[in-house]
């Protein structure tokens, strides 16, 4: 059996059959036909390609002279000929739509939804090549890490609040209860409740620490190309973000070297590996324990880590309690301290929430004080709003 060799497609190749799709595209001319009363509309749910991609298609692959922001509210009309009939794209603030003939609208939207497909396959072909040159911004999520991490430590300790409070007010007070007719019970009040507003305290203690390190992969792999460390000749995406090996421990070496104290390293170290990694990997990481077999004993528990709670569970327990939350958040605290003296003025284009190019020289030439990064910063933000909502 032949085997079919399955030649990968150029950027070239793709954009021949996209233009191929879209021959019977053409500019007004004086034999263009036009009958509004046979005209409809297609609108913004029915037309496989966004406003965006189709000014793509017109602008890049056909090569018409597209105008942008032509007017108020309206960011382009272009008007071309479709197999002879008049036809338009227009795109307004409120409104996208494209018309054309009747007797081709099922037609173009056929041949839109296969022009999709291979500008799809086109931009994956170009972003990849972006991808190897550093080419690209970072979706910026860090507000929405801070903001989380506020939202349970506000939660954690109004929670533990108000379980002291209902504590206080149940000491000495105990509900009796029969079993059967005969036995008699006794229980604290509110002991049922108490136990499930543990629990909860304890699950938003799990979900912080765990929140916590991905906010600090995410933040540190934002910040590292504002960096002297970062090699604007390697590409960060395979080397670096695409890397295995470039695990949180290396981000924070990599990003922060010296100024970061070895005390603080080593109490995230300590932190991840005994409160997150169990909860994180279903109890079975390099971390677990396993209840081993001692000839002549029985069954011990003992932890199996990689650095910490190794061997005998006694004076090295994993709880999680509200104790370990407060030197939890200490430790974070200073974390984030540290990345904001030593990086005040990259740390707040990462705290913006703005999209982090891998080019940080677009942020920090000519920013030369706090005052002008928060003004661009404001700049910027003001350019996208304007963008988005067509306010020009």
């Amino acid at each position: 059996m032949t085997e079919e060799i399955k030649q990968e497609k150029t950027e070239e190749c793709l954009t021949e059959e996209i233009r191929e799709l879209l021959k019977d595209i053409s500019a007004i001319n004086a034999n263009t036909q036009r009958n509004d009363d046979q005209c409809v509309d297609i609108n913004f749910f029915e037309n496989p390609l966004d406003p965006n991609l189709l000014a793509y298609c017109f602008d890049v692959i056909l090569g018409f002279d597209v105008r942008y922001r032509i007017y108020e509210k309206v960011n382009y009309i272009i008007d071309f000929d479709y197999k002879g009939t008049f036809a338009s794209a227009r795109h307004f603030k409120m409104s996208y739509r494209l018309s054309v003939q009747k007797q081709y609208r099922d037609e173009i939207i056929a041949v839109f939804e296969k022009v999709h497909l291979l500008l799809e396959q086109l931009f994956t072909l170009i972003g990849e090549q972006a991808l190897r040159n550093n080419d690209f911004s970072m979706k910026n999520e860090s507000c929405d890490y801070f903001s989380k991490l506020k939202f349970y430590e506000n939660r954690i300790e109004n929670l533990v609040c108000r379980k002291k409070t209902i504590e206080e007010k149940c000491r000495g007070k105990y509900d009796i209860t029969e079993i059967d007719g005969k036995y008699k019970c006794m229980r604290m009040k509110g002991s049922d409740y108490l136990i499930a507003l543990g629990s909860e305290i304890t699950y938003d203690i799990e979900a912080y620490i765990d929140t916590f390190f991905s906010a600090l992969e995410h933040v540190l792999t934002l910040l590292y190309p504002f960096t002297d460390n970062f090699s604007a000749g390697k590409s960060y995406y395979s080397n670096c973000i695409r890397n295995t090996k470039w695990h949180w421990e290396k981000k924070i070496q990599d990003v922060c070297g010296s100024s970061m104290p070895d005390e603080i390293t080593s109490a995230l170290r300590r932190i991840k590996e005994v409160y997150r990694n169990h909860n994180t990997h279903g109890g079975f990481s390099r971390e677990m324990m396993a209840y081993v077999q001692i000839p002549n004993f029985g069954r011990f528990p003992m932890y199996v880590g990689k650095e910490y709670l190794r061997g005998f569970v006694d004076g090295c327990l994993d709880t999680i309690s509200y104790e370990m939350y407060c030197d939890a958040k200490k430790v974070f605290s200073e974390f984030w301290d540290i990345l904001n003296t030593v990086y005040e003025i990259p740390m707040l284009f990462v705290r913006s929430g703005l999209p982090i190019s891998v080019d940080t020289e677009r942020y920090t030439k000519n920013i030369d004080s706090v005052e002008q990064a928060k003004w661009l910063i404001e700049k910027m933000w003001f350019d996208i709003d304007n963008q988005s909502n067509m306010d020009w």
